[in-house]
């Protein structure tokens, strides 16, 4: 039983997922999953970094290491490594960790994410950075970062990105602010203040830039001091930037002015000006809650020349993005200015294919008051949104009115930086409703649902940047029904209890829990009693006014398993265990632990997914193997790049197990083939949306004699056809032992076992 305990242990803080979170997506969407990106191999110094300071993070299972006096208080050789990289003989002046935030809150932040989304996150603390002495030449640089990212114990060192202000376009004047009106001129924001929430009210923005001016007039009328941390930035570029975006966000509703599209959003602003973007972003997110917004205002140089692009594409920005969503902020994040393909693989390998790695920010792109893709938009599949990318009016600069900067204003901001705050400010907007209307938060799933399922599409173009919202619509959604589950992910037989409201006054509800059941009252519960996901979908009658909402695949029953079938076979000879999998999702990595323990002194030679429902995936390795202790732990992944296809849902042979008896062994011999894990190696699936324990079923490898064997001399010829024809017709000895004359394995001895062994010896048939 020890393995339903762990298996219990494993799933409770999954089952929690959709209680903490509140409900999910009203359509398809990536869940969060985090892959690394490739350790980069650097021949020159790129002018985009500064190659003055090094990030490196070490591996995930390494646990927490004492560091202090400028190295890694542990023993062994790649500890040792890293330490004399670290030295000041090596042009290090200081290390230190990464991430400003105390461990102690890094790691409750990690266990609160973990347990939201069902999958571990990744330890922030494990980040360090270096500062490299400025007399160090380019070449000890380079020597530097290979030496590092040489290490097994390093996931990935780089050079720190550099955050860039994004730049404002030349202007084009206009007389009013367009992103505030009805579609598809805007993304109407004056419907949404018709409905209580619509104006931002107890939902809370973080932005996440350099400077801003807090004292300007029509921005909480100059006295709200809502900076949080971060050395601010003093450069007027920064400042009227930053003021443009709260402009847009959150601009008083006044008689003068500009009037931003969630006026009533509480504010907070973090600095990268003594912090770097990855500490920034997750400073925002130690300083919010769930529900609320944090707006990142930054883009830094990528690898093709250093044109622009999202922050996410370096690893520990990323990292500080995923476990931000995985917490229940919702992150609206800048496409960035670069003009850059980002589908291209060439220059981005999979880092922005949802289907590989997934941060969970909602990024924006921009596009004109035509919706077509602005010329220096990033675009491509990541993309989520787009808004006004030029000729948007809002707060700072001066070029439209002003004195100073408490009171300046213009008409010509642009960019993604443009576009972004108007994302935020609708997702305050009906962060604020769904509050109000449901009493809980949409989440990261949600939330981009209904910026793209109730939208104005993009014009017609190669470059894809999603829709621009539109509020009325997204409204008009979530004031007509919504739903969660206490839990949405068990095993079977699985009670789950359903909560459903409405701001409408109900006449009746119908439920479909998609296994063919359903339902007709407010709030059902209801037992799914065989294995799959499910949609689950609800309906109300208001009066005639008929609102639904479904989620796809909402539900997932587990009843899964790790499977070992029986075999056996004779002294000296091969023998192969088979190893079956029964998967309720797609599976992308299998990790399986194999205990092959006994009185048959088995020998463990190799495994192959020859045959099987694995035989395409692309990552076949051993994680641990240890044959003194009869132990060898396997790890099966269709690819690290989306390259191959998860594997479907089903049941059948996923490894082949390939042993050899010893030629000393004799009857009444076993081993078993132990499949529920052994100290940190455990059985695990790892699918798409979350990774899980199955149910382990364990096989016996036995011995058997060398059935055709009859005469006792070893192998298998014509003489033991004599010896079978003697004893079947002519009263001859019998086979010693008995078992060695049923050839076919049919529990008996007769002609037809003769038929057997002479089709073996002489026609080809299949060996006894």
């Amino acid at each position: 039983m020890k393995y339903r305990q762990r298996l219990m242990n494993f799933m409770i803080p999954i089952m929690t997922i959709a209680l903490a979170a509140g409900p999910t997506s009203f359509g398809k969407t990536s869940p969060l999953h985090r892959e690394v990106a490739p350790k980069p191999v650097y021949e020159t110094l790129p002018d985009y970094l500064n190659t003055n300071q090094l990030i490196f993070k070490l591996k995930e299972g390494v646990g927490q290491p004492d560091f202090g006096g400028g190295k890694f208080l542990m023993t062994g050789t790649e500890w040792d490594r890293l330490n004399a990289v670290l030295s000041p003989d090596r042009k290090s002046s200081r290390v230190q960790r990464h991430f400003k935030i105390d461990v102690n809150t890094l790691n409750r932040m990690r266990q609160a994410g973990s347990q939201r989304i069902g999958r571990q996150l990744p330890d922030l603390s494990l980040y360090y950075e270096i500062e490299i002495e400025s007399n160090a030449t380019p070449q000890e640089k380079l020597d530097m970062i290979a030496e590092i990212n040489s290490l097994d114990i390093i996931e990935i060192a780089y050079f720190e990105p550099i955050p860039e202000l994004p730049k404002v376009l030349t202007p084009s004047w206009e007389s009013q602010q367009n992103y505030l009106q009805p579609a598809p001129d805007g993304i109407d924001a004056y419907y949404a203040w018709g409905t209580p929430g619509g104006k931002g009210e107890g939902v809370k923005v973080v932005d996440v830039e350099g400077n801003w001016v807090e004292s300007h007039e029509d921005l909480h009328g100059g006295t709200d001091h809502f900076h949080i941390a971060g050395s601010k930035i003093i450069d007027p570029g920064w400042w009227n930037h930053g003021t443009a975006v709260l402009g847009e966000i959150a601009g008083d509703s006044n008689t003068f002015g500009m009037t931003g599209i969630a006026f009533n959003v509480n504010l907070g602003t973090v600095s990268i000006g003594s912090m770097s973007t990855a500490s920034a972003i997750t400073t925002a997110a130690a300083n919010c809650d769930t529900g609320d917004v944090i707006l990142i205002e930054l883009q830094t140089g990528g690898p093709n020349g250093g044109a622009y692009v999202p922050v996410e594409y370096y690893q520990a920005s990323f990292d500080a993005i995923f476990q931000a969503t995985a917490t229940g902020r919702i992150v609206v994040e800048a496409g960035a200015n670069g003009a850059q393909n980002l589908d291209d693989t060439v220059w981005y390998g999979h880092l922005f294919d949802p289907d590989y790695r997934f941060s969970g920010a909602i990024m924006v792109a921009a596009a004109n008051s035509s919706h077509v893709p602005e010329w220096f938009t990033s675009y491509g599949q990541r993309l989520d949104v787009h808004a006004y990318g030029s000729n948007v009016y809002t707060l700072g600069y001066g070029d439209l009115y002003g004195s100073d900067t408490t009171n300046y204003y213009t008409s010509s901001f642009g960019g993604t930086s443009s576009a972004s705050p108007i994302i935020t400010g609708a997702c305050a907007a009906l962060q604020g409703i769904n509050k109000a209307v449901h009493a809980r938060v949409l989440d990261h799933t949600e939330m981009r649902a209904l910026l793209q399922d109730y939208s104005t599409p993009q014009a017609p173009s190669y470059k894809h940047i999603g829709p621009m919202p539109d509020l009325q619509g997204s409204v008009y959604q979530i004031v007509g029904v919504s739903f969660y589950a206490d839990t949405t992910i068990g095993w079977i037989p699985f009670d789950v209890n359903f909560t459903a409201s409405s701001g409408l006054s109900v006449d009746t509800w119908t439920w479909d829990f998609g296994d063919g059941d359903s339902a007709f009252v407010q709030s059902p519960s209801h037992t799914y009693e065989s294995s799959g996901m499910f949609t689950v979908k609800v309906e109300v009658d208001a009066g005639g006014d008929i609102r639904s909402v479904e989620k796809p695949n909402y539900i997932i029953a587990l009843g899964d398993s790790l499977i070992a079938f029986d075999t056996a076979g004779a002294p000296g000879s091969a023998v192969v265990a088979t190893i079956y999998a029964r998967n309720t999702v797609p599976i992308r990595r299998f990790k399986i632990p194999v205990e092959f323990s006994g009185t048959l002194n088995l020998a463990f030679d190799s495994f192959s997914t020859e045959g099987c429902r694995t035989d395409y995936f692309e990552y076949q390795s051993y994680l641990h193997y240890d044959a003194g202790n009869k132990r060898v732990t396997i790890k099966l992944q269709s690819s690290f790049s989306g390259t191959s296809p998860d594997l479907d849902p089903g049941t059948g042979e996923i490894l082949k197990l390939h042993f050899k008896i010893p030629q000393s062994a004799f009857e009444g011999q076993t081993a078993s083939i132990e499949l529920d894990g052994y100290n940190q190696y455990l059985p695990e699936f790892s699918g798409y949306s979350l990774d899980y324990e199955p149910i382990p079923l364990a096989a016996t490898i036995s011995l058997c004699l060398e059935r055709g064997n009859l005469d006792g001399i070893p192998g298998v010829n014509v003489a033991d056809v004599i010896y079978l024809v003697d004893y079947l017709f002519f009263s001859g000895p019998a086979p010693d032992p008995l078992e060695a004359g049923d050839v076919d394995c049919s529990g008996g001895i007769n002609v037809v076992d003769l038929i057997y062994l002479v089709d073996y010896l002489f026609g080809g048939g299949p060996p006894p």
